[in-house]
């Protein structure tokens, strides 16, 4: 009995974080622009894509995408296998895109993006304010 109740405490716990048995995460996210959640103009759809920041300095070899709720602003990292991504340290690039083209100009690109998150199981929410660099 005490066996059962460790593991299912363990997988509760698991559950709660957004960490899913292979470590990967669906850490849940909120983009803003004033303290609002940021939704795009008609015509309009915002892409986040996380990029890793790997520790000894070379470059990203993979992105992991977001899914984005476009109607509140919330999104979660999808990747690639659409279960999450690594816990890790990640560059988040956001675009606001029409007719294939950055209306943010690369502010917030791959390269250019101020929002750094160091990301794990401890994470509870990724919060991104356009208007707070």
């Amino acid at each position: 009995m005490r066996h059962t109740l460790t593991l299912t405490v363990f997988g509760l716990s698991i559950l709660m974080t957004g960490c899913g048995r292979d470590g990967l995460l669906r850490t849940k996210g909120q983009l803003l622009k004033g303290d609002q959640p940021f939704v795009p103009p008609e015509g309009e759809f915002i892409e986040i894509t996380f990029v890793p920041i790997p520790p000894d300095g070379k470059p990203a070899t993979d992105y992991y995408y977001a899914d984005v709720d476009q109607a509140t602003g919330t999104f979660w990292p999808a990747g690639k296998t659409r279960k999450g991504m690594p816990p890790g340290k990640y560059r988040v690039a956001v675009e606001l895109m029409k007719k294939k083209k950055d209306q943010f100009g690369g502010k917030f690109d791959a390269v250019n993006s101020p929002f750094v998150f160091d990301v794990d199981s401890q994470t509870k929410e990724i919060v991104i304010d356009l208007d707070k660099r």
